[in-house]
């Protein structure tokens, strides 16, 4: 009689099953949005009320309702007897609207605004039909566009952005409960620009729900590791298995990379020094997994050198990550300098901001989560904790860092420039140890890195890797942490954190 019954083993039909069962979302090829939208948009008691929006203005029938709602104030003033059926129904339809629906509208926007570059804005509308009490349907308004569409007519490349956001929006309340996505080569219809963004939502999807999904498209894979991908081959009997162990360089090759190719890279970061090319690296490794190559070289991570951020390799390198779709997987990483540091990245991403007024050949978008401006003066002094140094035998106790600065300082470091900055600083001279003890946070961010680096590692130039390999080893690591939490912002690395 077309039942549903739930066996457990001792019961014919166990009706608490269904309780336990995840919520299974499923995105086939053609995109076919009305059943997901219509599952996530029709709220139960647990979620959100159904809410109505009326097409006419209560004012002037032959107006179309704006939903300014400029007639409650005149409805707040009427007693239930003095409210006729249709004044009932458009307060009912503004308390709703402000308890419920607006809320999750304004996520939907917020998310789909971010995830399509601001291809338009959702607006959901509530209509009444036969036989049930209320359904929602969903809009876009688009610029130029006097009226909105129903985002069923959006294309299928927009309809998966704006798909991914509605669940993005609906599975950020912390009561829901885990569901099941099922999705069918996200890839299709989309630019290569927005399948990375895709594959970004599908990560951030991942941490609250079960993500499965099929792609024929590297683009889709940076977010994740080796231990979140399954590669389908073709057996000997030309049926399709799960390779046993994924390797992530052969699924590359498969998927069209060679070796040098740059767009097998996923990530780049802009250093402005050699040095920082060669340490930078020992940074990553100790803090992160899969981040080099059996043969040693880094694995789908770019480090680019440069002499400043703002020079002409700098400029041709954003110009290239453009044209094979990097875009904002980027991330500039320049010396303190001793300057304010809000305003070196306001000053660098206005340079970018007036370069793509003057070229035609656009540049990626520099904001500020592309720079990171490094909380000391230069690269060098994140190495300069005592008890680390002594550990690593460079100083014999870490009492004797202080007892070499201040000699260093007294011969010749306050002369410099940046001796001369910290003079201005702090108002007064340093004459004893316990003074450099306690200024050691000013000392490193307004001294060049060189000046103070040298002092201590200059004997060690042939071992300096290996060192600094050993000091990262036994630093903790809040001496990073501006370093790391801003490289832990980018979904690529965030996945891929040491437990250590």
């Amino acid at each position: 009689n077309g039942s549903i019954r739930y066996h457990d083993g001792f019961h014919k039909n166990n009706r608490y099953i269904p309780q336990l069962l995840p919520s299974v979302y499923f995105l086939d090829s053609e995109r076919n949005l009305e059943k997901v939208q219509g599952n996530l948009l029709s709220f139960t008691e647990d979620d959100l009320l159904n809410q109505m929006r009326m097409d006419c203005c209560l004012f002037d029938p032959m107006k179309k309702c704006t939903h300014c709602f400029s007639c409650i104030g005149l409805l707040n003033r009427k007693t239930p007897e003095e409210l006729n059926a249709f004044e009932t129904e458009k307060l009912l339809e503004y308390k709703l609207y402000h308890m419920n629906l607006k809320d999750f509208s304004d996520k939907v926007n917020q998310y789909f605004g971010k995830n399509s570059g601001y291809h338009g804005e959702i607006t959901y509308d509530l209509t009444t039909h036969t036989g049930e009490l209320f359904q929602v349907q969903g809009y876009i308004r688009q610029k130029n566009q006097e009226n909105p569409s129903p985002v069923a007519q959006l294309g299928e490349g927009m309809r998966s952005i704006y798909l991914l956001s509605l669940l993005e929006a609906y599975m950020e309340e912390e009561d829901r409960l885990p569901s099941l996505l099922l999705m069918e080569d996200p890839e299709i219809f989309l630019h290569p620009q927005l399948q990375k963004t895709s594959s970004e939502i599908l990560y951030r999807l991942s941490k609250k729900c079960q993500v499965i999904f099929s792609t024929h498209s590297p683009n889709l894979l940076s977010p994740f590791n080796s231990r979140q991908i399954r590669q389908i081959v073709l057996d000997e009997k030309g049926l399709p298995s799960v390779r046993e162990k994924t390797n992530l360089s052969r699924v590359l090759e498969d998927l069209g990379y060679s070796a040098g190719d740059l767009l097998g890279v996923d990530f780049v970061f802009i250093v402005e020094g050699k040095q920082d090319k060669s340490r930078l690296p020992l940074l990553l490794e100790k803090y992160y997994s899969e981040i080099y190559n059996e043969d040693g070289s880094l694995s789908r991570v770019s480090i680019i050198t440069t002499n400043s951020c703002t020079n002409i390799k700098t400029y041709a390198n954003l110009k290239y990550m453009n044209q094979v779709y990097l875009k904002d997987q980027f991330l500039m990483i320049r010396d303190g300098d001793g300057k304010d540091h809000e305003e070196l990245v306001r000053s660098l991403c206005k340079y970018y901001e007036e370069r793509n007024l003057e070229d035609v050949d656009r540049l990626p978008r520099v904001t500020d989560k592309n720079v990171l401006v490094l909380k000391y003066y230069s690269f060098e002094n994140y190495f300069l904790n005592p008890k680390v140094m002594a550990e690593l035998g460079i100083l014999q106790k870490p009492e004797d860092f202080y007892k070499i600065l201040l000699e260093k300082w007294t011969e010749y470091l306050h002369r410099t420039r940046g001796g001369r900055h910290l003079l201005q600083v702090l108002g007064k001279d340093l004459t004893r140890e316990e003074e450099i003890q306690d200024h050691m946070e000013e000392i490193k961010t307004y001294v060049r890195g060189h000046d103070l680096y040298n002092i201590f590692y200059g004997p060690y130039k042939k071992q300096e890797t290996s060192l600094l390999r050993k000091y990262i080893d036994l630093a903790p690591k809040e001496d990073f942490q501006d370093i790391l939490g801003a490289i832990e912002k980018i979904p690529f690395f965030e996945n891929r954190k040491r437990t250590c």
